[in-house]
């Protein structure tokens, strides 16, 4: 019996004792400080990063990449459900046509960031920065036309224009 109780708690002991002794796999705040303060929009890049926990848990820079993408690939998504409702609702015709073109616009949006989840995935960052690239073009066509519509969708297209900004950004010390 005290065999068997042995053997369970050893395996135990060595899992704990090397999740208290194994060096934390999180990026270092300064790291994260310095990064932002060589972004285009250091502030945002600061808010940004400490607006969700997955980013304080990443390992590395691509890490903090792959969960920008993820939260850029649900603000589009989030944007594309709202150009579509809009345009479900819309009586006039001209916010009608612009949310109709923001909806192919972010259409487009959501599958390039799938592609770029893929290419993050098989860390393929040049596959990944023409994904989000092609998202940052596909906001700035839908901010283009905005006026008639709501006046929350120009501060939806800057919200993925930023973090698209950002990710390019992060990319380009993969």
């Amino acid at each position: 019996m005290v065999s068997s109780s042995a053997s369970f708690l050893v395996p135990f002991l060595l899992v704990l004792l090397s999740s208290i002794i194994a060096p934390s796999l999180a990026i270092p705040a300064s790291d994260i400080n310095n990064l932002c303060s060589g972004s285009r929009d250091a502030t945002f890049c600061l808010s940004f990063l400490k607006s969700d926990p997955r980013f304080a848990s990443a390992a590395d820079l691509a890490g903090v990449a792959q969960v920008a993408v993820e939260i850029g690939s649900a603000k589009a998504t989030d944007t594309l459900n709202f150009v579509k409702e809009m345009a479900k609702k819309s009586t006039e015709r001209r916010p009608r046509e612009i949310y109709l073109t923001c909806s192919e616009n972010y259409d487009n949006a959501v599958s390039s960031f799938a592609d770029a989840k893929a290419y993050m995935s098989s860390k393929d960052f040049a596959g990944a920065g023409y994904a989000v690239s092609a998202v940052l073009d596909d906001a700035d066509t839908c901010n283009e036309e905005t006026e008639g519509a709501d006046p929350s969708l120009p501060q939806r297209n800057q919200d993925v224009e930023s973090i698209c900004s950002l990710i390019l950004y992060i990319n380009t010390k993969l």
